[in-house]
């Protein structure tokens, strides 16, 4: 499909376009369109209004949920690098972008071909106490709070431990990761794979949760390498 070189375009993602073509999801208001040059094609949506959007908390996270399936949609077709929600660019503007950028590009997909982003995410146990026996007064009670406290602080302190060697045996088996954090600080893990490697990596994470009692792990499905772009 020809976009007119003024127009503007909402683009989704980069992708190597297969030689069996790409079935084009619907976009965020309408059908999206490819921009290629030499091989190299952006997903793209025309005519989006994205200032109006952005000004309706309703539309906007529907816009958000949106580009995340169109983008899993093309991830299940091609490789691709997936770009964040909002950038928009002439047409003239973005076909200048993938020609001056085409071997970037090239190199980029070639490393992600058959690959995929596996997020580990960590969430730690309630640290369970037990209720300090009834009946207890004066210096008989405070000596039990105190102690209480203290296999507090030393099961806070064994999970945290427990924490680091985990991080770092995930970092270890897995050289390809990148690092971000929770809202809690709790570190979260991005693995780029092979798909083929999904059923390794959940017999990986079952032998790290036999060796974390006070950590859950769970997996996500494979995604999209949106922490590998570049």
């Amino acid at each position: 499909m020809n976009v007119a070189s003024e127009s503007a375009l909402y683009v989704y993602a980069v992708c190597r376009l297969p030689a069996a073509g790409l079935t084009l999801p619907l976009g965020i208001e309408r059908e999206t369109v490819l921009v290629t040059v030499e091989g190299i094609a952006a997903i793209a949506e025309a005519g989006l209004d994205l200032a109006a959007l952005q000004a309706d908390d309703q539309r906007l996270l529907t816009a958000v949920l949106t580009h995340d399936r169109v983008i899993f949609d093309l991830f299940n077709q091609t490789t691709l690098l997936p770009l964040r929600f909002g950038i928009q660019l002439a047409s003239s503007s973005l076909e200048k972008h993938l020609r001056d950028n085409l071997e970037t590009y090239r190199r980029r997909l070639t490393t992600l071909t058959d690959k995929a982003e596996y997020q580990v995410k960590l969430t730690p146990t309630e640290i369970a106490l037990p209720p300090l026996p009834d009946g207890l007064t004066g210096r008989d009670y405070f000596l039990a709070k105190k102690n209480r406290l203290q296999e507090q602080a030393a099961q806070q302190q064994r999970q945290r431990d427990e924490l680091n060697r985990l991080v770092a045996d995930i970092q270890a088996a897995y050289p390809k990761v990148q690092t971000g954090e929770s809202d809690e600080g709790i570190p979260r893990l991005y693995l780029l794979l092979d798909r083929d490697q999904a059923q390794p990596l959940l017999q990986a994470a079952e032998s790290w949760q036999r060796q974390s009692p006070h950590w859950q792990i769970a997996l996500s499905e494979a995604l999209p390498p949106y922490h590998f772009v570049s």
